[in-house]
């Protein structure tokens, strides 16, 4: 390539992909005008790979399956990148190694580690004086003597979850010790395999509704570092969770009072120093209590739909554009909290009750009539199975748009039970309807 030819292109952006991350047709439609797309994907996982053809209509398409960090860096040093990223927690650490092989800015492996291990994070965060429930790890070959000594003493109540994991999965309360044995030799049954856990005692809830009438008191906040320095894009309120700990929606800007805000930004921004973070955007996990704000969780990636969300509530600016930009060293020189004119949402739907099928899912066009509503799509439809244990990926469908006001966002959340219908069963099998000769609802399916 000729030095003109260097200078008029757009920086090269090695995009190391996961199909749980954004959507591929999103980040090409981020990326323009601001990079070119490199992607760097996983052919062995079969999840992935069906998305080679679509990756390769915007950009060379790296397989890295099987190969070491230095092979993958050799292959884009060719290519000429100018910088890499990940924004799925499970990459991050991977992506971390990729970019020290290349001299390229991302997360440190350091700081990589500590933002998808929750016992590192959690050590991090008490290291620095954050305010942090008690916690201890349960390994992998625990025996049963072994997850006993580890619980006897604890502070009950307490909350068990995978040490590496995300979306609330298998997240579940515990009450004393023995539920505690109980729980994790359920766990442990499970053709899935072992784990390692972390056991976390729980944070009370505050004695007034600190997140704002209607709102869990739980918030997240996205945050933007940038040469070291953080600047917090908005904070995102919570609707009420579902049993045990799922989440069932957001939206930005939040209820929350001025001075609270302002307290929750200090905290997030004192989470994001104390793991060592110097580039990238932070979906920080935040809740409410009587004795201030207590950080949950650090994931060193936009938090998901908030970029949608966030972008509809302020007429334009992007959370996953603004990545991308820091990934090329493009400034982005945010300064404050990004303007809002309207309530950006994003719901999820779930049965009325826990089931293991789902027969019928009616009302969908209804709901997608309402004003405000932008977009549904529908997670699971007739015949397929859901879990809870899969914690807010577990849902039957959700939407997205804006509102004016809170009051407005309440009288929506109450119509995706009213107009929709949601009718399923348990047991082994799906329920075998007849063909419905009027046809299925026209609606977006996330399988399309």
């Amino acid at each position: 390539m000729s030095t003109s030819d260097a200078a008029s292109r757009l920086p090269r952006l090695a995009y190391v992909y996961h199909p749980l991350s954004f959507a591929p047709l999103s980040i090409r439609d981020a990326a323009a005008g601001v990079c070119e797309l490199v992607w760097v994907i996983d052919m062995s996982d079969p999840d992935a790979a069906v998305f080679r053809r679509l990756l390769q209509k915007s950009g060379p398409v790296i397989d890295a399956a099987g190969r070491s960090v230095d092979d993958v860096a050799s292959e884009l040093h060719e290519l000429g990148v100018d910088g890499v990223v990940s924004l799925h927690d499970a990459d991050l650490v991977w992506t971390a190694q990729l970019a020290q092989a290349l001299g390229l800015p991302f997360h440190s492996v350091e700081t990589a580690v500590k933002l998808t291990d929750k016992y590192a994070q959690r050590s991090a965060l008490a290291a620095a004086g954050l305010a942090v429930p008690q916690f201890r790890v349960i390994p992998t070959e625990a025996g049963p003597d072994e997850v006993t000594s580890i619980g006897t003493g604890f502070a009950y109540p307490a909350v068990l979850k995978p040490r590496e994991g995300q979306s609330s999965r298998d997240t579940l309360p515990i009450a004393s010790l023995a539920e505690l044995e109980s729980t994790v030799a359920e766990l442990r049954a499970r053709p899935t395999g072992a784990e390692e856990f972390i056991l976390e005692q729980f944070v009370p809830d505050p004695s007034t509704p600190l997140g704002g009438e209607g709102f869990a008191p739980f918030v997240s906040v996205e945050s933007v570092v940038e040469h070291g320095g953080i600047a917090h894009a908005g904070i995102s309120s919570r609707t009420p969770f579902r049993w045990p700990f799922r989440e069932t929606g957001y939206c930005t800007p939040t209820a929350i009072e001025p001075d609270l805000q302002e307290e929750i930004l200090r905290v997030a921004g004192e989470a994001a120093a104390a793991l060592g973070i110097t580039t990238g955007c932070l979906h920080t996990e935040i809740k409410l209590t009587d004795d201030g704000p207590v950080v949950i969780e650090v994931n060193g990636r936009p938090g998901g739909g908030m970029s949608e969300m966030l972008e509809r509530a302020s007429g334009g600016f992007s959370i996953l554009r603004t990545a991308l930009r820091l990934a090329v060293g493009d400034p982005v020189g945010l300064r404050d909290t990004v303007p809002t004119d309207r309530i950006g949402y994003l719901l999820y739907v779930f049965p009325t009750t826990d089931l293991e099928w789902i027969d019928t899912v009616d009302g969908l066009s209804d709901l997608a009539a309402v004003d405000g509503v932008d977009e549904i799509v529908l997670v699971r439809g007739p015949g397929q199975r859901i879990d809870w244990r899969e914690g807010s990926e577990a849902h039957v469908f959700h939407l997205t748009g804006t509102v004016r006001d809170f009051e407005e966002l309440h009288a929506l959340i109450g119509l995706t039970t009213t107009l929709v219908q949601i009718g399923g069963h348990d047991g082994d099998e799906p329920f075998r309807a007849l063909p419905d000769p009027k046809g299925r609802e026209d609606v977006h399916d996330a399988h399309d």
